[in-house]
């Protein structure tokens, strides 16, 4: 079997780069989702079955995702992760990893793909914050 080059070797990696970014570009291109500019009326709902709360909101925002509408919203604790941003309470009502309470992103009743950051906003969209007990269930 004959032995490649090193300008062959070179190549080939030269070649698997490109073929990884385009990949990549064309990866995120996919996942973006289209927003709108311009005042968005939607809806806000938070739940805490441990704290037997529940409180629904309509609100208006400007900003064009989920994660910016979040840090202006004056009931919504965060911090900052290398992810966007971390929702860690409302009103409150503090996440406790200790006892495996965390809040669940929902938009329309679904449980969120991504982070807030990524999430548009749009016109009649509801978005759900849970409060949700558990990270895995037995037997996963």
């Amino acid at each position: 079997m004959k032995e490649w080059s090193r300008k062959q070797k070179i190549t080939l990696g030269v070649v698997f780069a490109v073929i990884l970014i385009v990949a990549a570009v064309a990866a995120g291109m996919l996942n973006r989702q289209d927003t709108k500019e311009g005042v968005k009326t939607f809806t806000v709902q938070v739940t805490s079955e441990r704290d037997d709360y529940a409180e629904t909101k309509e609100c208006q925002s400007e900003e064009e995702y989920l994660g910016g509408f979040l840090r202006t919203y004056e009931d919504c604790e965060w911090t900052e992760s290398e992810y966007g941003i971390y929702i860690t309470g409302f009103s409150g009502m503090e996440e406790d990893m200790e006892n495996q309470f965390w809040w669940c992103v929902m938009v329309n009743g679904e449980s969120a793909t991504t982070g807030a950051d990524q999430i548009p906003l749009k016109d009649g969209d509801t978005y759900q914050f849970v409060l949700k007990e558990g990270f895995l269930k037995e037997g996963w």
